[in-house]
């Protein structure tokens, strides 16, 4: 009967998915896009994300980190529990965007698998929340878009890239456009607008070396793509 979308909103239009939002309202569903992840980004911009996206859907800023917007979900559900009696409720979104860590908020209990990884979540999960909401937990949205990309989205494990330097190589290039603050905060380093340079600078930084002095590109790849699917490195961007 309802659906939650739930996005990262450290990247909340790259994590939307507009299939899924076609998909409910060609089949009459109500949606609600959960901004989960909140505590990583500050309040002026989720403020700016809700304003836009509330043009379409009704938001709700969540961490669950936090417990923050448990309530505000919660008495949502009751309302339309209100209407239909008994509502099953289907949490959807891209991998590690937080949605089995969404589910144990509301129940307030580890009910769903949570992990850094993604796509720790192998099948549908029936789970009751009270009398009159049911909850279902999915595996992430499966896309047709490639590893890497989903790797820029914090949707893939890095060393399963085929090229994890590559792959940083372009998170690299947007981040220095979107979000250079988060890199010197992190790694408390100057930005090079090269992303190639930046990730030799992030290498030496981080003392990522291979026998004779070389850069461990590979090594450095995956680090900076693993603090970024983990929330380390705070950038954020529409």
């Amino acid at each position: 009967n309802v659906i939650l979308q739930v996005v990262d909103a450290r990247i909340p239009f790259d994590t939307r998915n507009k299939v899924v939002e076609q998909l409910a309202k060609e089949r009459n569903k109500e949606l609600i896009v959960i901004l989960n992840k909140s505590d990583l980004v500050p309040k002026n911009f989720l403020e700016k994300v809700k304003k836009e996206i509330e043009k379409e859907y009704p938001v709700i800023v969540f961490s669950a980190k936090k417990n923050k917007g448990t309530k505000e979900l919660l008495n949502l559900l009751k309302n339309y529990a209100k209407k239909k009696k008994i509502i099953k409720v289907g949490v959807l979104g891209y991998p590690n965007v937080g949605k089995s860590s969404v589910i144990n908020t509301l129940k307030k209990k580890k009910v769903a698998t949570v992990s850094p990884k993604p796509g720790m979540t192998r099948g549908e999960m029936l789970i009751k929340l009270d009398e009159d909401i049911f909850l279902i937990d999915t595996p992430g949205i499966i896309t047709l878009e490639l590893p890497e990309d989903l790797a820029q989205k914090g949707a893939w494990i890095p060393d399963k890239l085929e090229d994890p330097v590559e792959t940083a190589v372009k998170f690299l290039e947007k981040v220095i456009e979107k979000s250079p603050q988060s890199l010197e905060k992190t790694y408390k380093v100057k930005i090079e607008n090269d992303p190639v340079k930046m990730l030799e600078k992030l290498g030496e930084k981080l003392n990522y070396k291979v026998s004779g002095g070389e850069i461990d590109y590979e090594r450095t790849a995956k680090k900076i793509l693993w603090d970024w699917l983990k929330g380390s490195l705070k950038a954020y961007w529409i």
